[in-house]
Order: C-alpha cells, then structure tokens, then sequence
C-alpha cells in the first residue's frame, strides 16, 4: 500500500456519518485548496451525532444531533443524500449508486461506518423488537413505544439485550420514556471491555436506584409473540421468562465492508477494511476511516479514533505526513450520572500485573483501581468510578516511571500508621516498611515469596504497593509522631528488646469468653502486658525466650501465635536500615530466586498467588484464632 502523495481534484466520500464530516471539516481548512468533494450518504438526514441516538427515544428533537452544517455550505463541497452506492469499479475509478448514477473518482474515502447486530434468536425480527443505530430507528421506537402503550391503556414492559456502553444508554432513555426497563447482559458484567467486576457493580447499582433492573449472566434464547403477532415475552437459555412489549438488541456493530469485498480490497477474516499509517486501503486510491476500517488487526469502535483517522486520511490528501498512530485505549463518559474513566492495561490477566484498589465507598459508588507492574514503579493502567478526579494526570503516567502523582494515587485514604493494615499483615504502614527494606524486597512477587499473601484482600496489596513505592523513590508522606491515647501509651517498665504479640481472631471467627481469660492468665504468666489497642489486643513485652512458652499457652487456649520478623532478628522500634548495594541486588532479582534460605517454597508472583488461592503464609506479630 502506498500514500497518495499529490492532491487530487475530485475526491468521492462515500458515507456521511461522523467520520465523512472531519474528514470534509479537515480537508477543506485550507482555503486554497483546489478540489472537489462529493459526499454520498444513504440516509435522508446530513451528519449528526450518532453516539447521542438513544436521546431520541427520551424526546430529544433529532435536529438537535444534526453536526456543524457550514462545512457543507462551501462551494467545493456537494451533498447527496438518501442516495447509496451499490457498486466500485476501480479501474474506471466510478462509483455507481442505488439512483443509477455514476460518480468519478480521483480518490474515494470509504466512510460507510458499521450496522447494528440481532442476536440470532427465534422471533428476534417480531413487530416489536428494534435495533437503534440510525434516527429512523430511534423515531421507529418511540413510535411504537407510543402507539402500543395507547392501545394497551397501560405502561409498557421493555427489554434491552446487550449490556455494553450503546446497551446501558438505551436502557436509560427507555426508563425516562416510562417504559419499565430490564437490562440483559450475556456476560458476568456490564460495559465488560471498559469496567472489572467491582467497577460494573458500582454502575449497577446506579442503573438499578434509578428503577432498571439488570441480569447479568443471561442468554435469551426465544422471543414469542402475542395473539397480535408482536413481541410479548422473552425465554432465557435457564427456562425462566422476562414479560416485554418492546425489545431493543444491541448487542453490537459489524463493519459495512461489503462494497470493499466486491471491489476486491483486502478485508480482515473479523471485517473491516485493512488499512495502513496513512488510512489507506490495498488500492492505494482508496481510503477508509471510521467503523468500515480495520487497523492491526482490530476494528474502530470509537469516536476518537474515527476522528483521528479521518485527520490523517486528510492530511495525507492534502500532502501532509499526517498518520494514524493506533487505537485510543481509554473512555471517559457519564453513564446513570456515575462518571466511569478507563484507560490502558485495565483487566490484566497476567501475574506480573498487579490490581491496587486505591479507594472503594459503597455508599458514596466511588471505585477506584490502579494496575502496576511487579516493582509498583510504573502504571499500566487504571478504572475509576464515580470519582475520576485526576485520571488526567494519571493517565499521563501510563508506560513510563511513575513520580509523585502515584504515590498520591495510592495514600487517597489514610490509615494509622501505627495500627495494623489488616489481620493479614499484622504490621503497621512503618513496620511494613522496615521489613521490606530490612529484607531487600522491591517486588510484589519477592514480599509475595517472603512473606505470603491472603488472595483477595485489598488491605495487604494497597499497603504493599504504599511500601514499594516509597522504597523506590515515590515522595509518599514520611511517618510524624502523634499524641498517643491513655489506653495506647506503653508503660515505662516494658523492654525496648521486646516486641508485641497481636490477639486477634482471623476473618469470620471470635474469641470466646474462655480464650480472653486464658489470654490474661497467660500474660499474668508471662509477665507480659496486655493491652487494648483500638479494636485489637496485644501482649506487650514478648521476649524471645519467652516465645516457646507463649506459642505453647497459645495453643493450649485455642490460639496460634506467628512472629516472623522477631524469628528474624528485627524489632518493629527499629528504623528503616538503609538499603545497601548488595540489598538492592537481592531485591532486583526478585521472585528469580527461590528464597529457600528465607524458609520460602519457591518464587510464586503476587498474582500467581491470588489465582491459585494459595493462603497468607504467615503473618508477622499476630496470635489468630484458628476457628
């Protein structure tokens, strides 16, 4: 494929959607420009702005989606509507259209875009079930929604089948036309290229206060009509029913390439014209932009990168060196007034990917995830929901060495330092810290290998990736000093080459009546100091000699004790050790050694660990309940 290098004279586009309008807006910025456009479109209305067609359905004038119309109103432009081209004879360079008129071509600019899909279901073209891709489709539906409602003097039942970002939209334009909305999804979520699990339930929960229910997990399987002949139920792949007066599918876009195939021009297996750089296809006098084209191997299915082609495709006919990067790997938009951003590496499926939940608050649908390579120093990608503050300087980050912006990402909720970061890692934000620089570990899959993990639990993988992130250089906030309570203040008679054993039951388990009182006989015992620390309890003052004896009284009381980092020499009064060359080595290698000298079974990645369910191995400074 080459570049069309010189401008052309008479330039055919064949499509007037969103794509044929920036392409025409583009081309023509240059006043001097001596060509010739003509833009065919099949629809009776110019450009407008499909992403807005599930308006229609609410009320919204369809004149109000109509694009900038000036572009059409300079002389070198001409406007055909409701006119289709059948037919491309590339080596006359015609072009042949449903009216039976012939157009020439210097250069022709597929812009056809792409057609709504039905689920292949019995009864899925009844009188009552749409698609919604163009403004006849939208005004199809709201008239039918209007009409049937009138003749079954009652509000209607509606049913929308796909569950992607087009899908979400129509059901809410359903909802605020008063028709009672049921949103049905194949797969385990909603928006399932854009959001994870905990991202799509935040969205769910929007959509279902706002009166739409969802079933996720669903395939339907038959549509029956009734003794009028439309749509009246719909039959799921489970043998449950769903009651509908009127069915809208969207359950995705094919690419309208069938001009391309009968021309001859490379098309992908998947659809799609291929095109290169330049946009253009394997004749080097044909263009595509937009839905129709397929670059690298994947299809257009945004509005951005429509629009990016369709600058390049211009600038390459007006003889610039404009290109076509590749596809833009983010959203932004605003679904059920909850704002969704996701960009990059989101859904990773690969253990050296490692998900961070920055911050969740059920009750306020605020989500936010942040993805990050093993050593937490780079971004790879991130979802956030119903608090995107900041994704633009987030996503700036992406692929390259994270700096202060991260750090700030990752300390969006505050914890007390001092208190533990969860049952799993009975350490502090600082104890953690000094462990992981005591021990030269730079890596999620080293403390993984070390220390072991609980699957799941957001606590241990925040808290990690605070800790990597400040051994790497990240200006994360250094640990101050606060007034202690009454209750928290050791007393003056416990050792310094002490350390603490935390009490506490593990996740779903409590301590009996009999294990507290065996754990103040064994700290009168013991000689220890028991103390209640916020919502926690500790025995102050643990020797190391005394450890035997108190993992044995433990027992004894139905308890366990596990001490980690006093097994390994360190106490949590220490400070961070400075890292040293050799330790920074240690650390570099990571989860390549197997670490058998640290008592570890072999380098296991953090998420390796998560997949196989492999348990938190040990946990320093706790005494759990084995309940």
């Amino acid at each position: 494929m080459k570049d069309t290098t010189s401008p052309p004279s008479d330039i055919l586009v064949v499509g007037a959607g969103m794509a044929a309008h920036r392409f025409v807006e583009s081309l023509l910025r240059d006043p001097d420009a001596a060509v010739r456009v003509t833009v065919i479109g099949d629809e009776t209305h110019g450009p407008y702005d499909r992403s807005a067609l599930a308006d229609v359905l609410s009320g919204r004038d369809a004149a109000q989606l109509r694009l900038d119309r000036s572009v059409f109103r300079d002389d070198r432009v001409r406007l055909i509507r409701d006119d289709r081209v059948l037919h491309i004879d590339r080596s006359a360079r015609t072009a042949r259209t449903r009216s039976r008129r012939t157009y020439p071509y210097d250069v022709l600019v597929l812009a056809t875009g792409s057609f709504a899909a039905r689920a292949a279901v019995s009864g899925a073209r009844l009188p009552g079930c749409f698609v919604l891709r163009t403004i006849e489709d939208a005004e199809s539906v709201r008239e039918f929604v209007d009409a049937r409602s009138r003749r079954l003097g009652r509000p209607l039942r509606g049913v929308v089948i796909g569950g992607g970002l087009h899908g979400v939209e129509t059901a809410l334009a359903l909802n605020e036309a008063g028709v009672g909305t049921t949103l049905v999804q194949y797969a385990d979520r909603l928006l399932p290229a854009m959001l994870d699990g905990d991202g799509a339930g935040v969205l769910q929960e929007g959509l279902e206060a706002r009166g739409i229910a969802v079933r996720t997990r669903t395939r339907t399987t038959r549509l029956d009509a009734d003794d009028s002949g439309a749509v009246t139920a719909l039959e799921f792949q489970d043998g449950t029913f769903q009651r509908a007066d009127v069915v809208v599918f969207t359950v995705g876009v094919r690419p309208r390439d069938e001009l391309a195939r009968n021309a001859g021009l490379d098309v992908h297996p998947l659809g799609g014209v291929i095109v290169d750089e330049g946009c253009a296809t394997s004749d080097p006098r044909i263009l595509a932009i937009g839905e129709v084209a397929n670059f690298d191997g994947r299809g257009i299915d945004a509005a951005p990168a429509a629009r990016a082609m369709a600058e390049a495709a211009a600038s390459q006919l007006r003889g610039g060196a404009g290109r076509f990067f590749g596809h833009v790997d983010g959203v932004h938009h605003t679904v059920a007034g909850i704002d969704v951003v996701s960009f990059g590496e989101s859904q990773p499926h690969t253990a050296d990917r490692i998900e961070v939940v920055t911050d969740r608050r059920r009750g306020a649908g605020v989500y936010r995830k942040v993805v990050l390579t093993d050593d937490a120093r780079t971004l790879l990608g991130a979802v956030l929901v119903g608090d995107t503050s900041g994704h633009a300087s987030l996503r700036r980050l992406v692929g390259v060495a994270s700096r202060g912006r991260l750090a700030d990402e990752l300390c969006r909720t505050t914890h007390d330092e001092d208190a533990a970061v969860c049952i799993h890692i009975g350490m502090s934000q600082w104890a953690l810290l000094t462990a992981l620089r005591g021990e030269g570990l730079l890596t999620f899959s080293g403390v993984g290998a070390r220390f072991g993990r609980e699957p799941g639990c957001e606590r241990c993988t925040l808290a990690v990736a605070r800790a990597l992130t400040s051994l790497a250089g990240e200006p994360i906030p250094q640990r101050t000093p606060h007034r202690q309570e009454e209750s928290e203040r050791p007393e003056e008679h416990v050792r310094t080459d002490t350390t603490r054993a935390v009490v506490s039951p593990v996740a779903g388990g409590a301590l009996t009546p009999e294990q507290l009182i065996g754990i103040g006989r064994i700290a009168q015992d013991l000689g220890l100091h028991p103390r209640i620390i916020r919502s926690r309890i500790e025995l102050q003052g643990v020797g190391r000699s005394q450890l035997p004896a108190l993992r044995d009284r433990l027992s004894a009381a139905g308890l366990a004790c596990r001490t980690p980092l006093l097994d390994s020499g360190m106490r949590i009064s220490e400070e961070p050790p400075p890292l040293t060359e050799e330790g920074a080595s240690t650390a570099r290698r990571g989860s390549e050694e197997p670490l058998r000298e640290r008592g570890a079974t072999g380098a296991i990645g953090w998420g390796e660990r998560q997949r196989d369910g492999a348990r938190h191995r040990r946990s320093p400074l706790r005494a759990d309940n084995p309940a």
